[in-house]
């Protein structure tokens, strides 16, 4: 069991931060109550029908049966009759503010995009997002503000820069990120990285792109998991490989960002990660989206698209040039093997009882964000979970990560009021996760119009960004 925590003061402060622009005056007095929907209970693994959820300001105060909770007289009541509530998302691996339509380039990365795309998480309902291992100086000021009540959007968090080989791999085509040669060279990266930066958690990339690129050594990246955890920072690992995954795992890293793609994880592999208690991420909505645009991406037809993304880029997406120029490419085949592999892979590690956590890589071009933590859960049933099993992934074993379960990542008394209430039963068709009839975030409805980036019919410009946030 790890004893260190993870950035304990900002969950903290989280729970004290109110909207931007788009939030009513303070009504923490007023209480409200949802009644008559479903509400899925990640704690318990049981749904709760015909419930009541009982909010006073930004905080749940009762949950269960209609009938088993006290409903004060003065309170604004809401039918859900016929829907479903469940937590608020948490996503622990995406990207932010790279990317501008179809390109993807470091340059992009300001203030103004890292908002946009806060927006579009918070619009699919993710509450939580860990931007992880390539932000930039503009993030800093955002998330300053951010937890000072002055920004919206989805709470995010970040991975700083993270760490890799010499000459090696390069996260979307970024080389500015650490490279040290030498274990003396290693820790006092990491150690002026935390000081500067105080980033949420650390980052490596273990990955020679299929032999082609140096590989961070075991004894480097050995080095900075363990100044990481010297500085009480947590360490996540980006890795396609069975044997890489082990020795990471024997070196102390916290979560494994990627399924092993190489071949199926063997007994020695689900031993070591239960021993030393790593969190797996699958993150295949990537690969699998690969093989849909390949095939002609049904997923393009939904309604929050054209609201958050420009016109021009979806309709590059969804052409039929695109759909031949990527049947055409050339690592197809070696995509569809690894995405069958993962989905084999993640099988047998929920199977085995380690714990999942909803990770994404979302944020390059076509990877909606926001969308893709969805298209992540659709996978995960795939894969055999049940759909009562993937929604815990992508809330509250996400909370259990980051540490702070004991104030989201569930519809619990106490805990913060972040939610969504569906119009359909995800329970019963995981791709309902997606049929949102509002989010919920620190008790408020989300005014998700202001969310929006861009306008329908739209050649790509953008119409309106906005530090819209919980609140109307």
């Amino acid at each position: 069991m790890k004893k260190y925590s993870l950035a304990v003061s900002v969950m903290a402060v989280f729970l004290t931060v109110g909207s931007a622009a788009a939030q009513r005056p303070d009504t923490a007095s007023t209480v409200t109550v949802i009644e008559g929907a479903t509400v899925i209970d990640v704690v318990s693994g049981q749904p709760i029908r015909d419930a009541v959820i009982v909010i006073e300001g930004t905080t749940i105060r009762g949950v269960g049966r209609r009938g088993s909770v006290p409903v004060p007289a003065n309170a604004q009541r809401i039918n859900a009759a016929g829907k479903t509530i469940i937590p608020g998302i948490f996503c622990v691996h995406g990207h932010l503010a790279q990317t501008e339509g179809m390109e993807r380039k470091q340059e992009f990365y300001n203030r103004q995009r890292i908002q946009r795309d806060a927006n579009a998480y918070l619009y699919y309902g993710v509450t939580h997002m860990v931007s992880l291992g390539i932000d930039l100086e503009p993030m800093q000021g955002f998330l300053a503000d951010q937890r000072a009540g002055k920004a919206g959007g989805a709470r995010l968090y970040s991975g700083g820069l993270g760490f890799a080989a010499k000459d090696g791999w390069q996260p979307g085509g970024y080389q500015g990120i650490h490279r040290p040669t030498t274990v003396a060279e290693a820790r006092e990266m990491v150690r002026k990285e935390i000081a500067g930066k105080k980033p949420d958690v650390l980052k490596v990339w273990v990955d020679d792109g299929n032999g082609q690129l140096p590989k961070l050594s075991p004894e480097l990246y050995g080095a900075i998991i363990d100044e990481g955890h010297k500085q009480n920072v947590r360490v996540f690992a980006h890795t396609v490989k069975l044997e890489d995954a082990k020795e990471l795992i024997r070196r102390g890293i916290d979560a494994l960002a990627h399924s092993v793609r190489d071949q199926e994880v063997d007994a020695e592999f689900l031993k070591l990660a239960q021993d030393k208690g790593v969190t797996q991420m699958a993150t295949m909505a990537g690969m699998e989206g690969i093989l849909a645009y390949a095939a002609g991406a049904t997923f393009l037809n939904d309604p929050g698209l054209p609201v958050l993304f420009p016109a021009a880029a979806l309709r590059t997406l969804g052409s039929k040039q695109y759909q031949e120029q990527m049947a055409k490419d050339p690592n197809l085949a070696a995509t569809r093997n690894q995405y069958q592999l993962a989905l084999k892979n993640t099988a047998k590690i929920a199977a085995a009882g380690i714990p999942l956590a909803l990770g994404t890589d979302s944020g390059a071009p076509g990877r909606f964000q926001g969308f893709w933590e969805h298209r992540e859960m659709e996978l995960l049933v795939r894969a055999g979970l049940t759909p009562m099993q993937a929604i815990q992934v992508a809330t509250i074993n996400g909370a259990r990560l980051f540490r702070v379960d004991k104030q989201y990542g569930s519809l619990q008394a106490g805990k913060v009021a972040d939610l969504i209430v569906l119009n359909a039963d995800p329970l019963a068709d995981i791709t309902n996760s997606r049929k949102i009839d509002s989010v919920w975030m620190n008790g408020k409805r989300v005014d998700r119009a202001a969310l929006g980036t861009y306008g329908a019919g739209s050649n790509g410009e953008v119409f309106n960004i906005r530090q819209a946030s919980p609140g109307r």
